[in-house]
């Protein structure tokens, strides 16, 4: 029996046993920073510490584990490589999407190494925009990657390059290349050859020496904004919990709000994009978060991630319309001038020119000025305009035209009666002359029941003619401009007719060809080409 008092001591305490990774936990380099490594970049590096190519290295063991995200094999893992060329749109891999979180969790899971997510946009996920966000094609900036035999072995691809929008070295102040210097092809953002500083179809060495920083004014503005960017990417560590879109959106509305609304909110932007925004019902993008941080003179940081108050409380008395900002003197002086015009203008131009989109402004402050300009050019209006020269058409003049339009047996156009006679419209007709009117609408009822009743006896004779008829020239007998009428009431006989005329033009070009090889036969047949014992003499 064991005798705890004198054992007791030997009980072995569990050890803390570290998992061993699949893949070298290799560091990401540049977390926390504006020069943080892409997680394309991240996976080459990966591929050449193992010593192999990166497409080796993805296609043995990477995508073989990457489950399927759409069709019918969503959530399974593939049993055989895509077909597809899975490089053309790797770019993703550094994005916001559900493929970039997949590929994050995998590499989380071989290298035991955490928050590669950091290498990605996936912490801005939900608040920025995926669209015109990541480039397809591979940029750089020769200066970061340096001397090769100085610089080989601690270069890495930069999250910063993939943006659209960053044109520019905010470091070096130089614009980022895109073609190789030696075989001057584009690349793909991550390749099967991928290898950090060089280029994927050629080998060939992609840094240069540093050279001094250029003080170029052109890329002043390129350089502020890849700035911009490089702080989105150095706070992704250190992002609070409750940032979000909520609060994208109310920061949005205060803007909004002390500007005095959608129309004053001068920051480039459609009023249509801006009430999105606030409805949560797009999500920004990234070129519109940076103009819009610029316009408020706000840093794209505290736009997302804290909540602006400019001090502004608005009075619930007040109404934010635009004659609470536009000087009362500018205002009368305008309406003066116009009351001084020839033919005074009208209220809304003069609105208009004073930056206001209705005349309720003007009309607030300055109701006597704005009812005196408004009679004024009335009356200027009403005495400049020429007298009308015709004088109404009489009444007999009108009845002997319908009389005589009812006499006849084709069809009546009462608007075009009524411009023969000088009428503006045929209004005139249903007042004075509601009998006749009604009289040549039965003759035109009757005209056109007449119509419709000999389609069907001139389709059916159709088929009779020779050569037969379209159903063009059926409907033009008839006297309609188009074939509507035909095929909307009679689909069946149209179709027959249609088809028995694409069956004549078949046995007549039949007809045609066999003919040509009779004679042909007859002509080689006399020529003594075919002999006289051939089969075709028979």
């Amino acid at each position: 029996m064991q005798d705890d008092t004198l054992y007791a001591g030997w009980e072995p305490s569990l050890l803390d046993v570290i998992r061993r990774s699949y893949l070298y936990p290799q560091a990401p380099i540049g977390v926390g920073t504006a020069a943080v490594e892409s997680l394309t970049g991240y996976i080459s590096r990966l591929a050449a510490a193992h010593a192999v190519e990166t497409g080796t290295l993805v296609n043995r063991e990477l995508l073989p584990r990457v489950p399927y995200t759409k069709g019918a094999w969503a959530g399974q893992v593939p049993k055989h490589l895509p077909v597809y060329s899975f490089y053309i749109d790797a770019h993703t891999l550094n994005g916001v999407g559900h493929r970039a979180r997949l590929w994050v969790s995998l590499l989380e899971q071989l290298t035991c190494v955490r928050r590669l997510d950091l290498l990605t946009t996936l912490p801005w996920a939900g608040t920025i925009s995926c669209v015109h966000l990541l480039r397809t094609s591979r940029v750089w900036c020769p200066s970061c990657y340096g001397n090769e035999s100085s610089a080989a072995q601690s270069v890495y691809e930069r999250l910063l390059w993939a943006f659209q929008m960053v044109i520019v070295c905010p470091n070096h102040r130089r614009r980022l290349e895109s073609a190789c210097p030696f075989c001057g092809r584009r690349q793909y953002v991550f390749a099967a050859r991928s290898r950090p500083g060089y280029c994927s179809r050629c080998y060939g060495w992609l840094g240069c020496e540093p050279q001094a920083s250029t003080s170029d004014s052109e890329l002043t503005e390129q350089i502020m904004m890849a700035e911009m960017v490089g702080e989105l990417l150095a706070a992704g560590p250190t992002l609070p919990a409750h940032f979000g879109l909520d609060l994208f959106r109310e920061n949005v509305h205060n803007f909004v709000r002390d500007s005095g609304g959608y129309r004053r909110f001068r920051a480039g932007f459609h009023p249509r994009h801006v009430r999105d925004w606030i409805r949560n019902a797009a999500i920004p993008r990234m070129d519109s978060l940076v103009m819009l941080s610029r316009n408020q003179n706000v840093s794209l940081i505290r736009l997302l991630t804290e909540r602006i108050d400019s001090g502004k409380k608005p009075d619930q008395n007040c109404v934010w319309k635009a004659h609470y900002r536009v000087a009362t003197s500018v205002v009368e002086a305008a309406l003066q001038a116009a009351l001084q015009a020839a033919v005074p203008p009208p209220l809304q131009e003069i609105a208009n020119q004073l930056g206001y989109r209705t005349v309720s402004s003007l009309q607030y402050r300055f109701p006597a000025l704005c009812c005196e300009i408004a009679g004024r050019r009335r009356t200027e209006v009403r005495t400049s305009r020429p007298s009308p020269s015709k004088a109404p058409v009489p009444r007999d003049r009108i009845e002997k035209a319908l009389i005589e339009e009812l006499s006849k047996a084709g069809f009546t156009d009462l608007r075009a009666v009524a411009a023969s006679i000088g009428l503006s419209s045929k209004r005139r007709l249903y007042k004075d002359f509601r009998d006749l009117r009604l009289a040549i609408v039965a003759k035109n009822a009757t005209i056109k029941k007449r119509r419709l009743a000999a389609i069907r006896p001139a389709m059916a004779a159709a088929f009779n003619e020779q050569p037969v008829p379209t159903v063009a020239e059926v409907a033009r007998r008839l006297g309609y401009a188009t074939v509507k009428p035909v095929t909307s009431r009679f689909p069946e006989l149209t179709m027959e007719l249609r088809a028995y005329r694409r069956r004549l033009t078949q046995v007549k070009c039949g007809h045609r060809i066999n003919a040509r090889v009779r004679q042909r036969l007859t002509e080689v047949l006399h020529s003594g080409i075919i002999g006289q014992n051939s089969p075709w003499q028979q």
